[in-house]
């Protein structure tokens, strides 16, 4: 009675698992937005990473700490137009510091534009942009 129990258990789940699966077919007229956003903060402190769409809205991709390493990507929402990389230092709270001073990247292409890895320094002024167009 046992083994007959766990075979129709078995059969159910089985039964349920096949029938939510489901597949979309991607055709060769798709457009595939892939940009992957790489970045190294080598910075004296926590630096913020936006993507700023072609209208010039920042979009909050997150921050990354000192020493870290950090993937972002692209938003739905600023996929499929040009848009920019921003990093501005995010200094501790109650400190004076001001977010007028970052780095940008030249206009980037979400369909050509496959890699942007930055690599951050403690001048941001000496910070190194990798584009990977694929």
């Amino acid at each position: 009675m046992k083994g007959l129990f766990r075979v129709a258990l078995m059969a159910g789940l089985v039964a349920v698992s096949a029938s939510s699966v489901q597949a979309t077919e991607i055709g060769p007229d798709d457009e595939r937005y892939d940009t992957d956003i790489h970045v190294v903060n080598n910075h004296l402190t926590v630096v913020r990473v936006y993507a700023e769409d072609a209208n010039g809205r920042l979009h909050n991709l997150g921050r990354v700490a000192r020493g870290q390493l950090r993937s972002f990507d692209v938003p739905a929402d600023v996929a499929g137009a040009e848009f920019r990389i921003k990093v501005f230092p995010a200094p501790p709270a109650g400190t004076p510091a001001s977010e007028d001073f970052g780095i940008k990247t030249h206009p980037l292409d979400s369909v050509t534009d496959s890699q942007v890895r930055i690599w951050l320094e403690a001048d941001l002024a000496e910070s190194l942009v990798e584009i990977e167009r694929g």
